[in-house]
């Protein structure tokens, strides 16, 4: 008899449920420094609307775009101590105790006249001066973005691309002869930053991908926003392609769990972006595309998955193929008498969130995997981790629909370690190791 052993973890209901949440909240305001000013005290009507929102939704992690940086992460700070955590008209406060802010290109100065208007205007507080910026904004860090978690953030480990410059992306878009060779030396690709993130959720962890590509209009006949926009998404992708990431000097592991998140703006039906853009995400063999939330309250065939008001759909919570099981999700939206529906319309977006369960990979949870001859059978080993249960599964073909779970087969578990002991007789098998989180 030959055994053969195949490696597969299957996903079970657990606790290990987690909501993640993107939300364009529109806070960002006409100057720097004015956000965290206005959300001291706990008063500013637009934050306490966004929070009540938030209290309703119930995220474990939250992405807000559209919220100004400033370099202490006040603004943060005080959004989640005197908005998020504290009840709004009842709701349960929401604590998230970890945090991400940083660096935005929204309105860093090119020394360029990027927009190509004939003025270097390097005089913050101007839609001209937002113009020649690396991204736009009237002031450093306007349009920026947030994170707010309820899980730690391992921050030694977080990678950020603000930094890497469009022209260096392979293959890129760029629109031809609109950027002279010497803005293209400063130009970066991302208008705000993409960031990943790792989440340490119950002794697993998760990359939290986030971005805020600028939108695909309030350009000319270059397209030179539609092309950004399509090339911002792009990263991401790369980002999770063997091979394709070595300009952002490497890319995620393979196998790796992770989260997309943020306000893409793109639709993958209508709209100005070019070639599809966000396609290259729902389609990308990483990622779990199929699952498109739909919105609540007045519905309608056209308008069922749209996310914004101006009647598309922007923004995204993509979850990879591996490490998780979608369970649900939606988008926040109600509307007429429903509850809620004067809370959201402080921003012409609508939050997106999905419900995920954590699914156990195999370098988390098996390790050190090993099969002898004992006597007639043979013997299955592997490390294990606490808080899972396994089990052995058979069948005759590998590419089978159905496994068997071994009932009569005992795994022991001593010092670390399991062992399943199989039999050697009544012809050819293909074993695996399945596991759940208890």
């Amino acid at each position: 008899m030959r055994v053969f052993l195949s490696l597969f973890l299957i996903s079970v209901l657990s606790a290990k449920t987690i909501r993640v949440c993107t939300y364009n909240a529109a806070l960002a305001q006409s100057s720097e420094g004015r956000l965290a000013a206005l959300l001291r005290g706990g008063a500013n009507s637009p934050a306490k609307r966004v929070a009540e929102v938030i209290q309703m939704i119930q995220p474990d992690v939250l992405l807000l775009n559209e919220f100004d940086y400033d370099r202490f992460g006040t603004a943060a700070t005080r959004m989640n101590d005197l908005y998020f955590n504290v009840s709004q008209n009842g709701r349960p406060p929401q604590d998230f105790p970890y945090r991400y802010v940083g660096i935005s290109n929204t309105g860093i100065h090119s020394g360029f006249d990027l927009d190509n208007n004939g003025v270097v205007d390097d005089t913050p507080g101007d839609q001209n001066y937002g113009g020649d910026a690396l991204g736009f904004g009237e002031f450093p860090g306007k349009y920026a973005m947030a994170v707010f978690s309820k899980y730690p953030i391992n921050t030694e480990a977080v990678r950020t691309f603000e930094e890497v410059l469009w022209k260096d992306m392979p293959g890129n878009l760029i629109p031809p002869g609109f950027y002279s060779p010497e803005e293209q030396e400063v130009f970066r690709l991302s208008s705000k930053s993409h960031w990943d993130l790792p989440i340490e959720v119950m002794g697993t962890t998760f990359h939290f991908l986030v971005s805020h590509p600028t939108p695909p209009v309030f350009d000319g006949p270059e397209d030179r926003n539609g092309r950004r926009n399509h090339d911002e998404i792009r990263l991401w992708a790369d980002y999770l392609t063997p091979g394709a990431a070595d300009y952002l000097g490497g890319g995620l592991a393979e196998g790796a769990r992770f989260v997309i998140a943020g306000d893409q703006n793109a639709d993958p039906v209508r709209g100005d972006s070019v070639d599809v853009a966000i396609k290259q995400l729902l389609e990308h063999p990483r990622v779990a595309g199929d699952f498109v939330p739909e919105r609540a309250g007045e519905v309608t065939a056209t308008n069922r998955f749209d996310t914004a008001t101006f009647r598309l759909r922007v923004d995204y919570v993509l979850p990879s193929r591996t490490g998780f099981a979608i369970e649900g999700g939606a988008v926040f939206w109600p509307t007429g008498i429903q509850e809620g529906a004067n809370l959201v319309t402080v921003s012409d977006h609508r939050p997106v969130y999905l419900d995920l369960t954590l699914v156990p990979l195999i370098d988390e949870v098996v390790g050190r995997l090993k099969v002898t001859r004992a006597g007639p059978d043979f013997q299955i080993t592997w490390q294990v981790v606490d808080g899972v249960r396994y089990r052995l599964e058979r069948a005759a073909d590998l590419a089978a629909d159905f496994w068997e779970e071994l009932h009569e087969v005992e795994v022991k578990v001593v010092d670390g370690m399991a062992a399943a002991v199989v039999s050697a007789a009544g012809g050819t098998f293909y074993y695996r190791v399945a596991a759940s989180y208890e």
